[in-house]
């Protein structure tokens, strides 16, 4: 199920120079209402940062591609990290971002049952390199971000 009508308009950017993305996986310790916490908390905090992104929730993990300044997102990840919501956060992809996916949504959120193997398979894997991140990030992610694009 996706929460497109729970996306929020950015009027804050980072400036192109400093504009960087991060996806990271983690397991879920959370009910279904804290999710929604979760997302209430998160839109506001990242409207106040100038971070845009997607979340995903598959049931027992999560997915969230962020983009946004570097400070931002070293912001927004130590939140994360100290969030007893979350244990295993693993980041598989971070570096500079050319243009935002998500620039209209303060965070776009969707349900993906499916994808928890995936997540965990990931998880207790070998690290994995960056190339493998990218494919991870455009096929798990791939029915939403179209949803992202700025017209």
């Amino acid at each position: 199920m996706r929460d497109a009508s729970r996306a929020h308009d950015m009027t804050t950017h980072a400036p192109p120079t400093d504009l960087c993305q991060l996806f990271y996986i983690s397991r879920s310790l959370s009910t279904p209402l804290d999710v929604e916490a979760i997302l209430v908390s998160s839109r506001r905090q990242n409207l106040r940062r100038g971070v845009t992104g997607i979340l995903l929730f598959s049931g027992g993990h999560f997915a969230q591609l962020l983009e946004g300044s570097a400070q931002a997102l070293r912001e927004t990840m130590a939140a994360i990290d100290a969030d007893p919501r979350h244990e295993a956060v693993t980041r598989l992809m971070e570096g500079p971002l050319a243009q935002r996916r998500f620039a209209n949504w303060s965070m776009a959120f969707f349900e993906a049952p499916g994808a928890d193997d995936l997540i965990q398979q990931l998880l207790a894997g070998p690290p994995v390199s960056p190339e493998r991140a990218q494919r991870v990030v455009e096929r798990m992610l791939a029915p939403c971000l179209h949803l992202g694009a700025s017209d």
